[in-house]
């Protein structure tokens, strides 16, 4: 836990870093799902890819409909 503390402590003002942080834990947690799911028994490295490819199409589809809706903020 320090270490996440120190991480997140270490870029006060950038929010990438932090994004990607989120992103990565979030799909430690999502990969054994898609991995469970497969019904023919994908490897875990291609679990973690569909994973983390699940997780960039919903951020971007979120973006977009942010720049939709609010348009003269971009």
């Amino acid at each position: 836990m320090q270490i996440l503390k120190f991480i997140l402590s270490e870029f006060p003002q950038q929010k990438y870093p932090k994004w990607i942080l989120f992103a990565l834990i979030l799909n430690v947690a999502l990969a054994p799902a898609v991995y469970a799911t497969s019904a023919q028994g994908i490897n875990r490295n291609t679990a973690f890819a569909i994973g983390l490819l699940i997780l960039v199409t919903l951020s971007l589809g979120i973006y977009l409909f942010a720049v939709i809706l609010q348009p003269e903020k971009f």
